[in-house]
């Protein structure tokens, strides 16, 4: 009953925030466009930028209103941090559409806390896919996005840098974690963050790949 409710409540959701992201970047740029003497390039600049964050402000409202309806709030909340934490300077894959981004994010949150829940993991395991992580993230972080071409050489050597010292302090952290489902989350959640910087995610996706080759 709770679920059913709760899907009929996300789909109701889904398309307003949809509109609303919409017609709230429209407005923003509409006033920029008509107040100032920016650029037309620089204008899609602005509305990419406008979207992202309106859009990642109301996604994540709605996915913890539901993991709250759900029961399982507080391990959303540690998948959202750690994964958050992690793209942060990995970055990764952007999505082309509000829908598709929402979609993916609530299945990377809720897919995360279900598979923490129901697996029985141990150090061996975890330390596994932390090295696989780490691995990609080695090869391929960072990764940016059409909107964001990292065109320095010196901010994509710093981002890699950090990247690679946030897995091996995040990975220090989950030896000292007893449990299970926490550290579970952790893991899942950077094997998360270094599959979405991929190419072969990018081009799942139908994204552009090293895109600062093309400045």
């Amino acid at each position: 009953m709770v679920i059913s409710t709760t899907l009929i409540y996300f789909r109701k959701d889904l398309f307003f925030i949809m509109n609303i992201t919409k017609k709230l970047s429209n407005t923003f740029l509409n006033f920029i466009k008509n107040n100032t003497s920016t650029s037309e390039e620089d204008l899609e600049k602005i509305y990419y930028g406008i979207q992202v964050i309106m859009l990642t402000a109301s996604k994540s409202i709605l996915l913890f209103v539901i993991a709250y309806l759900l029961g399982i709030f507080k391990y959303v909340l540690i998948s959202y941090v750690v994964l958050t934490f992690a793209r942060n300077f990995a970055s990764g894959v952007h999505l082309s559409s509000t829908l598709q981004c929402i979609i993916t994010t609530f299945f990377l949150h809720f897919g995360n806390v279900y598979l923490s829940l129901n697996l029985s993991t141990n150090i061996i395991i975890r330390s596994i896919i932390f090295i696989i992580s780490f691995i990609l993230i080695l090869l391929y972080a960072p990764a940016d996005t059409e909107y964001r071409p990292l065109v320095s050489k010196k901010l994509r050597r710093d981002l890699k840098i950090k990247s690679i010292v946030v897995i091996i302090i995040s990975y220090i952290v989950l030896l000292l974690i007893e449990n299970n489902v926490y550290a579970n989350i952790i893991t899942f959640s950077f094997l998360e963050a270094s599959l979405l910087i991929t190419p072969i995610v990018y081009k799942f996706f139908g994204r552009k790949y090293n895109n600062y080759k093309n400045i």
